[in-house]
């Protein structure tokens, strides 16, 4: 922390109430209070991750929590050192421990056949896991604010993906350990918290780079969407609100209906009185789920929607092929979902 902001009372009115705020939607909205536990903040050095990082800091000395530091040099850029001592630096005057790892992001990609991207997600996410036990924390922190939701938003739709997938990212990924306290605020807001704690952050040239899909997204699309609608942002926040609100219905009511699917070491049958008792979009879920089951291929809506008319004209016997070799076949007793072998199939 700088000179200026060592307590939260040293901010101006306006961050101080930014930082509280932030602190309420973790605690309140998400039942994560992170500000008196253990917690790792991933920090790249950009704006948002820093903004997190000392408003962490400050929140947890509030509360008597306590902040660890993780920093990944993807070894993408010839700049990545310069921001690998930028965090280094900065851990030092907040006298946080800071878990640092170099790796070659490139190189793996090459190796697993992968998107720079892709690979560069893996390896994060791994290490951010690796340093979380290390640090003891209980949760891993990380910066995603309102405008990158706004622009997960319009890639979903882009990609047609369905509802509530398409609310976006969720704020808190229990399996992950993974916590985005800064989800529901906008970039500018912590812009001007950086200004008010005198502090400086990196900034990334590829996050200009308009070859990229998403900031293609960031820097044409989403500024379009905010001329049409300057409360765009506000749009944003409330459709992952309503989204988190029809997905925790819906993951109640799959959990009861999977509970009653007969499980078997090669198939599972999902029973004919679950089928008839269950509304279309939980009918939809159901196979779904049992789909995923058996592996990777991800189910696509025009195959669940094909099945589905098959399942309400009573067509037995008929079946549905869906990625990953995977089978959706119609019978009496139900619908029965298995993995098909190809070489048993061919001949």
């Amino acid at each position: 922390m700088t000179a200026r902001a060592t307590r939260l009372q040293d901010l101006p009115p306006q961050s101080a109430r930014l930082c509280l705020a932030v602190a309420a939607f973790a605690a309140d909205e998400l039942g994560c209070d992170f500000a008196s536990q253990r917690c790792l903040v991933a920090c790249s050095g950009g704006p948002d991750s820093t903004a997190l990082l000392l408003m962490a800091t400050l929140l947890c000395a509030r509360s008597g929590g306590r902040v660890a530091v993780a920093h990944l040099d993807h070894g993408l850029r010839p700049e990545s050192g310069a921001d690998a001592a930028f965090v280094a630096d900065l851990c030092r005057k907040l006298g946080a421990p800071l878990a640092l790892e170099s790796r070659d992001v490139a190189a793996l990609a090459r190796q697993e056949g992968i998107g720079v991207e892709e690979a560069g997600r893996k390896i994060r996410y791994e290490f951010l896991e690796r340093a979380r036990r290390e640090s003891r924390s209980a949760l891993v922190l990380v910066g995603h604010q309102l405008n990158d939701l706004a622009e997960d938003q319009l890639l979903r739709l882009m990609r047609g993906s369905g509802w509530p997938a398409l609310g976006g990212m969720p704020a808190h990924d229990p399996a992950r350990a993974l916590l985005r306290p800064l989800l529901l605020t906008p970039k500018a807001a912590l812009e001007e918290f950086l200004k008010d704690s005198g502090a400086s952050w990196r900034i990334d040239p590829s996050n200009l780079d308009r070859a990229s899909t998403r900031n293609r997204v960031r820097h044409g699309i989403l500024p379009a969407m905010l001329a049409e609608n300057p409360a765009y942002l506000d749009a944003a926040a409330r459709l992952w609100r309503q989204a988190r609100l029809d997905d925790a219905y819906w993951d109640a009511a799959l959990d009861r209906a999977l509970a009653q699917v007969v499980c078997e070491a090669d198939h599972k049958l999902i029973p004919a009185d679950v089928l008839d008792a269950a509304p279309t979009p939980l009918r939809l879920r159901i196979v779904k789920a049992a789909l995923e089951d058996f592996g990777p291929g991800q189910p696509r809506c025009d195959g669940l929607l094909k099945l589905d008319a098959l399942w309400q004209d009573h067509r037995t016997g008929k079946a549905v092929r869906f990625p990953g070799d995977k089978e959706a076949r119609i019978a009496k007793q139900g619908v029965c979902v298995q993995v098909i072998d190809r070489k048993k199939t061919s001949g």
